[in-house]
């Protein structure tokens, strides 16, 4: 089988984000199940196809004007290049299914490449328009769809059924730790993941913080983050290996997710939970959804009480039980299972 990642990062700890982490570890476990897994992702990956490499983005000498949804002069047609040649290639090669977790236009079929696929799309962001023009424009040969959360499916507004399948935790890796005192934030440090709220809570109740992740979004760092982190309760230590935030988050009395946009999934809260870590999160999204009926703290979108609140309530969280909710719910072997017996579904069409 072939499975496809995103073309923006190479696919590697540290991981840019919630996707590249999920294609890394789904492509081992499956790999573990005894699956031969062709795995295309961004030049520089792990354990991906080294002739076929998508060109990721290069901001060159303009790193002050990265994010993680724009693209420098030339790298957005670079990028639809790439991925349909690449569909021309896995038209070629006759995979029996294709896995597509990309968020490209140009792995659907069209005038680049008309014949269709054996192809599965998991959607882990809400509704892209050009994306989902390509998906009507295909029709029936666009293959079939899978959503990490009810509510990320809802959000596509497209014909075919979309099954969901929620993302999952290693939980032989993320294990339990003896927590701490300090709150952590961790993931992406970008306005849409809204860390610099996760800090004022945590001044409000004189609690401690450490944030990790990689700056997605140089000019919000140095407004929003950069002034929040001079007055000694806040403490941002960079990104992280895998080994190094499991460390990290097991060490930590609670962690705070808040998310300021529809989250699909938000991996780092079952990650948190995984290791007996607490959670008090923004209830929005597919995160919300999915956390509902958890042993987590939800709280008001965007608001800083609201969610010192719930961190306050997190805190008393027996650890023991927040994991084992993760074990039961969430683990990565029940969510390669579940794509593996799609896989043979679409593979005997």
């Amino acid at each position: 089988m072939a499975f496809i990642g995103p073309a923006r990062y190479p696919v590697r700890e540290p991981f840019a984000g919630g996707l590249e982490a999920f294609c890394h570890i789904t492509v081992n476990e499956l790999r573990d199940l005894g699956h031969t897994v062709d795995f295309f992702a961004a030049g520089g990956s792990d354990g991906n196809v080294k002739e076929f490499e998508l060109p990721g983005v290069n901001w060159g000498d303009r790193a002050a004007d990265a994010s993680d949804t724009t693209y420098p002069e030339g790298g957005k047609e670079r990028e639809d290049a790439a991925f349909a040649e690449l569909r021309r290639l896995l038209v070629q090669r006759g995979y029996d299914v294709v896995h597509n977790n990309s968020l490209n236009p140009f792995m659907f079929p069209g005038e680049h490449s008309p014949e269709p696929l054996p192809m599965i799309t998991t959607f882990h962001t809400p509704e892209l328009p050009e994306v989902r023009g390509a998906i009507l424009a295909a029709g029936a040969r666009a293959g079939r769809f899978t959503a990490v959360s009810r509510l990320t499916a809802s959000d596509w507004r497209i014909p075919q059924p979309i099954a969901v399948i929620p993302n999952g935790v290693n939980v032989e890796r993320w294990i339990p730790g003896p927590g701490g005192p300090c709150a952590v934030w961790f993931g992406r440090l970008v306005p849409e993941k809204g860390p610099h709220l996760a800090i004022d809570a945590c001044a409000m109740l004189g609690l401690p913080i450490l944030l990790a992740g990689r700056k997605g979004d140089h000019g919000y760092f140095e407004r929003e983050l950069a002034p929040r982190l001079t007055g000694g309760h806040a403490r941002w230590l960079g990104e992280l290996s895998h080994a190094e935030l499991r460390r990290l988050v097991g060490n930590c009395a609670v962690s705070l997710v808040t998310p300021r946009w529809q989250e699909p999934f938000g991996l780092v809260a079952f990650e948190s939970m995984a290791c007996g870590t607490p959670v008090a999160a923004f209830d929005r999204g597919g995160l919300g959804e999915l956390l509902r009926h958890s042993p987590a703290e939800l709280a008001t979108p965007d608001d800083v009480s609201s969610l010192a609140a719930a961190a306050l309530r997190a805190l008393s969280h027996d650890r023991v039980a927040v994991r084992q909710w993760v074990v039961r719910n969430h683990s990565l072997r029940r969510t390669a299972l579940r794509y593996a017996q799609l896989y043979e579904e679409v593979a005997v069409q």
